[in-house]
């Protein structure tokens, strides 16, 4: 029924023309009435004009229409379809990334580490305690209630003067050594009250864990306890018994003291809530940069020590800037970030955790210090950042897909004419982001022919999975194909959302292809292309006469037209070619059994033609060449299917009658 334009499609020229098929003789012996009066004739059949119009010869692969930009496809259940691909993609290289981020970290010298260095047992005996009851010493007695109250002396560690503590905690252990119970017992260091109301039995015993937050002490403070002895009918007075503290500290800090200083180090850890609307599970930075800030603003001399835990170096090292700073120093120093794999803490809240460790050595010399501003900090700046690799979970990431102008080929000629019924857009999403991944797309497509619009229409998909072979279609988009276009333009816009990993190089392959099922409504007449054949038997001089037997074999869902032109010149057998040609038959196609608009079965139609003097002439001459060419009149606006396979085959073969004479016998 039809063929397609050379630079259109890639489909089989070859000719099937068989040069002699079948040959028969037939001899009708006579005497010879003369010497050398030798004769005979011979029925010869000569095939010519023989093409099959295949359906199937107009389908190129997906690969090939996508490469091509367009042309005629054909569906697994044989269906045929033009086709107009147009390729967008949308490129991430630098389309995510975080925001640049600036987080200073403060460690305060508030307070100086100090060694209280007490682990000692405080002995408070009975003749202290209350002297009178002591004097009874031996002797059994009632023993009214009474009180007791004896205080120690608790000095400060060698090099100090005074010290005001900050923070710090003490292990008491406190024990009636009495032979009678105590009650409201208290325990103070100077002022600071570190035990109160307590009530022990005799022999009893209290472990307690107490903070010496805000305990001040000076050079000869002094450990004091009082209680009220409970006595009783009957007891031995001892004088040596007692009431015990033992107290062990060690290391607190202090807010203000007059001393020595002792080796400082100090750690301080804080965090950064990310500006990025992604969630980064782990991602490798490709450019960026980090700028650290170290300052010492106190009297001692420092190392100082910043440390991001979340950024790991290829070789698995914690990203970290350290400095020694003397009182008043500060150094910046510029980290370039790329290839370092940051690994933000939380999810989905995002943040980048740094540590600054501060060491201080020991000063030589008698030190006063107040906690009055002191501190030493850490400042880091981040540029923006892209990534190399991202994994991780995406939040209406937009991406302009690239714009495209696509020239597209005219259908096989023979096809201009048919109006598509339907005609459906293909969003053909393929590799690019590893794996996950929804895509949300926008997308405005446009076309034309000759530079006159035809038709234009707004494509918009939600929630397509990323990955591979992944096709959405949209009907109800004729008007695109109203006319058979030469240029179509696409562009818009995706968003894309969910979990996904992918490189910088990744792209969003999108192609858009507008599809038109060649269930066709004809709207004028379909003259496909047919190829020009030469025909060249020998030895046909002596032809007496000739029919030519035609058969046609149609599996179209229409009739037609199918005739055979001859000349002797094959530029003049061209399709128009303008040049006066013979047609040798013209014959009608009858329709074969159609149901639904399609060709249920091949139907045979035999025609036969007699040889007349322009028959006779060709072949006498030969040679010559032909074209069969078939014609669908369209006019009526039938309707059609057309499958791949779906075809017409024309055969012609030439029954002719010639006389052998070769010549005298001797």
């Amino acid at each position: 029924m039809c063929g397609k334009s050379a630079g259109t499609h890639k489909r089989r020229r070859a000719l099937r023309l068989l040069c002699l098929a079948l040959i028969l003789f037939v001899v009708s012996c006579e005497l010879p009435q003369q010497p050398g009066d030798l004769w005979w004739d011979v029925n010869l059949h000569v095939p010519f004009g023989v093409r099959t119009y295949g359906i199937w010869e107009l389908a190129d692969p997906d690969n090939i229409l996508q490469r091509d930009g367009s042309g005629v496809g054909m569906g697994e259940d044989s269906s045929m379809y033009f086709s107009a691909w147009a390729e967008l993609g949308a490129a991430l290289t630098d389309s995510l990334y975080s925001r640049p981020m600036d987080l200073t970290i403060d460690r305060y010298v508030t307070a100086i580490e100090a060694p209280l260095d007490y682990d000692s047992m405080y002995a408070f005996g009975l003749s202290q305690l209350n002297p009178d009851i002591a004097a009874l010493h031996g002797t059994v007695q009632d023993l009214p209630t009474h009180s007791l109250q004896g205080e120690v002396s608790l000095p400060l560690p060698d090099g100090y003067d005074s010290l005001e503590v900050d923070t710090g905690t003490v292990r008491l252990v406190v024990a009636n050594r009495l032979p009678y119970g105590v009650s409201d017992l208290s325990l103070r260091i100077g002022l600071f009250p570190l035990l109160s109301s307590v009530s022990l039995a005799s022999q009893e015993q209290q472990v307690l864990i107490l903070s010496l937050a805000d305990l001040v002490l000076n050079s000869d403070e002094l450990l004091s306890i009082t209680a009220d002895g409970i006595g009783g009918p009957g007891i031995l007075v001892d004088s040596t018994a007692r009431l015990t503290a033992h107290l062990e500290a060690d290391t607190v800090t202090a807010s203000r003291f007059y001393g020595f200083v002792r080796e400082q180090s100090v750690r301080r850890d804080s965090s950064l809530a990310i500006e990025q609307q992604h969630v980064i599970a782990l991602g490798t930075v490709r450019t960026g940069e980090m700028t650290v800030t170290l300052a010492n603003r106190t009297q001692f001399a420092d190392t100082v020590t910043l440390r991001i835990p979340s950024f790991v170096s290829r070789l698995n090292d914690t990203l970290a800037v350290t400095r020694f700073l003397m009182p008043g120093d500060s150094d910046v120093t510029v980290v370039p970030l790329a290839q370092f794999n940051v690994r933000p803490d939380g999810n989905p809240e995002q943040s980048l955790r740094a540590e600054l460790n501060s060491h201080s050595p020991a000063p030589e010399d008698y030190r006063q210090f107040a906690g009055n501003g002191e501190r030493v900090y850490g400042r880091l700046q981040f540029s923006q950042l892209t990534f190399e690799y991202f994994n991780g979970i995406l939040n209406n990431l937009a991406l302009p897909f690239d714009g495209i102008n696509v020239e597209l080929e005219r259908p096989p000629l023979g096809w201009e004419t048919v109006q598509p019924l339907d005609v459906e857009a293909r969003l053909h999403v393929g590799d690019g982001v590893g794996s996950g991944g929804i895509l949300d797309a926008a997308i405005t497509a446009r076309t034309s022919y000759s530079g006159i619009p035809i038709g234009a229409t707004d494509v918009e998909v939600a929630d397509v999975p990323l990955g591979t072979d992944t096709t959405v279609v949209f009907g109800g988009l004729a008007p695109l194909l109203a006319d058979y276009p030469d240029l179509m333009t696409a562009e818009g816009e995706a968003i894309l959302n969910g979990p996904v990993s992918f490189f910088d190089n990744s792209r969003i392959e999108v192609d858009l292809e507008l599809r038109a099922g060649l269930t066709v409504r004809l709207t004028g007449n379909v003259e496909p292309v047919s190829t020009v054949e030469r025909v060249e038997p020998d030895e046909l001089e002596n032809i007496e006469s000739g029919t030519a037997t035609i058969r046609v074999w149609n599996h179209l869902p229409t009739g037609g037209r199918c005739y055979l032109v001859a000349d002797r010149d094959s530029m003049n057998v061209l399709e128009n070619s303008g040049a006066d040609v013979d047609t040798l038959f013209d014959v009608q196609v009858p329709v074969p059994p159609v149901v639904d608009g399609r060709a249920v079965e091949a139907r045979e139609f035999e025609f036969e033609v007699e040889f007349d003097d322009v028959w006779l002439d060709y072949f006498r001459t030969p040679p010559f060449f032909v074209r069969s060419q078939i014609f669908i009149a369209g006019e009526n606006g039938d309707t059609l299917s057309v499958y791949g396979g779906d075809y017409i085959s024309v055969q012609a073969i030439a029954n002719i009658l010639y006389t052998v004479r070769p010549g005298g016998v001797e």
